[in-house]
């Protein structure tokens, strides 16, 4: 062979390795992205953030054979099966007996053996039976009729109208608050409240009136909502979260601030540090806050605060990293030590202890490391690489090393249930306050404007404290239409009249 077809064919042996070597990253970078993909196809609310709304019809098909399994287990071992409904030995509960605005005898009038007349016959026993009716409904219509009377002295004095009477014909304070119960409580469309309220109270509400109650409610709960804002940022522990709904045609963001007391909800154009520093419950707050884990959260802006992470959020991400058979082992060991911690902390808050004993919480931290170290070790040297899908790192290898270093970073704020049982396991709280804002989305559609939405908040942070301190949601949202005004929680966390 001569040497020009030797050089020949070592460049085309060059240039078919070139090919394999570039044909091989691909294949591998391809198996990356099919790999993610389907990753987030088994995603649903027992992995991950979603709700289970968005769960698909294969999830919950696993969670009906899932419970069938477990009932079929139990059988097995001689345990019954619950049935619906209440269950066998548990207290039952009826109506209690209520003081009667009425009372009706029913007196027989003849003997069923002779025929006799009964009208005065004695009577020697009585069985009672009381029935709870609403009355059918009737508009009240008053007309507020204003003089003006002359004195001997010449001069004429005009009386003046109550606080309700604004106009020719109007809605009284109740009518009122029964609209804006309807849309702010009950998340009814405006034509649906409408029609509620001319069949159930035959007080006929327009659409055009409906949609102005909540900007007319909200614009007297200045006070309320800042005296919220002030007893919050005086609790020990707050939980903080955001979300999405629509405003028009694009997005807003709900950010709330809650406690087990007090609940705030606020409409901001951003997600971010901006809006929380906008917002201004979080300003120089010094307590601990219950956060997701979000970065915004790990900033200057709050660092006088305390952190505490959700722990629920946690044990999905380790329940989705578990399917992995080369994650399983330390994702459930985690998992496992987290609820430990959290049924630590609770045995110490029910003993009345502020923290849990150090000789438990030692080894809990302890143990946390040795997990942690344990992840790390098993994945490739160094980090990921900063492209997904280039360097032989797979996707769990990936997913397991953010979550190892994100778990070691903030060790302080995943085991802060240890040092302060006041803190809970999860966010739960801060969620719980903005899920029917999620519900109005989902019934009533998007808000018309901005002023709208922040309407909607407003009156949402007032019944949800409201209902914190026991108060019925009717009479909180009479009093704004009354010279009564908004109720106020008390500063020492009472709520007052």
């Amino acid at each position: 062979m001569s040497d020009q077809e030797r050089e020949r064919l070592e460049a085309e042996n060059d240039r078919l390795r070139a090919i394999v070597e570039e044909q091989a990253a691909l294949i591998e970078e391809l198996r990356s992205r099919l790999d993610d993909l389907k990753s987030r196809l088994d995603k649903d609310s027992s992995n991950s953030s979603l709700p289970p709304s968005r769960d698909s019809t294969d999830r919950r098909a696993r969670r009906a054979a899932e419970r069938a399994e477990a009932r079929a287990t139990n059988k097995l071992l001689g345990k019954a099966a619950r049935a619906p409904g209440k269950q066998k030995g548990t207290p039952g509960s009826t109506q209690p007996r209520r003081e009667p605005d009425r009372i009706v005898v029913h007196a027989p009038e003849t003997c069923t053996g002779c025929g006799a007349s009964l009208s005065e016959a004695p009577v020697v026993g009585e069985a009672i039976r009381q029935v709870l009716e609403i009355p059918a409904p009737r508009l009240e219509v008053a007309d507020h009729v204003v003089q003006r009377r002359r004195c001997v002295c010449g001069c004429e004095t005009r009386g003046s109208f109550p606080p309700e009477a604004t106009g020719p014909v109007c809605w009284g304070p109740r009518a009122k608050a029964v609209g804006a119960y309807l849309i702010g409580r009950q998340h009814l469309p405006l034509e649906r409240a409408g029609e509620t309220m001319a069949v159930l109270f035959d007080a006929p509400m327009g659409e055009g009136s409906l949609a102005g109650l909540l900007p007319e409610a909200a614009g007297v709960l200045g006070g309320f909502l800042g005296r919220v804002r002030t007893l919050l940022q005086r609790s020990p522990v707050v939980h903080a979260d955001e979300t999405s709904v629509r405003v028009k045609v694009g997005l807003g963001w709900v950010h709330t601030v809650a406690s087990p007391q007090y609940t705030y909800l606020a409409l901001h154009d951003k997600r971010g540090i901006d809006a929380i520093v906008d917002i201004g419950v979080l300003s120089d707050y010094t307590g601990t806050i219950v956060h997701d884990g979000l970065a915004s959260y790990d900033c200057e802006e709050l660092s006088a605060a305390r952190h505490a992470q959700c722990g629920a959020h946690l044990v999905r991400s380790l329940d989705d990293l578990a399917d992995h058979r080369s994650q399983t082992p330390w994702a459930s060991a985690m998992k496992a030590l987290l609820l430990g911690a959290k049924a630590a902390s609770e045995e110490a808050a029910a003993a009345g202890l502020s923290s849990v004993p150090d000789a438990i919480a030692a080894p809990i931290a302890k143990r946390y490391n040795e997990i942690l170290d344990q992840a790390l070790a098993w994945l490739p040297a160094g980090g990921p690489p900063r492209r997904k899908h280039r360097g032989g790192w797979t996707n769990a290898e990936r997913e397991a090393w953010n979550l190892a270093t994100r778990l070691r970073r903030h060790e302080d704020q995943v085991l802060r249930l240890l040092v302060d049982t006041r803190v809970p396991f999860t966010n739960n709280e801060a969620e719980r306050s903005f899920r029917m804002c999620k519900l109005h989305d989902k019934i009533s559609g998007h808000f018309r404007s901005p002023a709208h939405a922040e309407a909607f908040l407003a009156v949402r942070s007032y019944l949800q404290t409201g209902a914190k301190h026991g108060r019925n949601a009717l009479e909180l949202l009479t009093r704004l239409w009354t010279p009564t005004g908004a109720w106020l929680p008390n500063v020492t966390g009472s709520d007052t009249s």
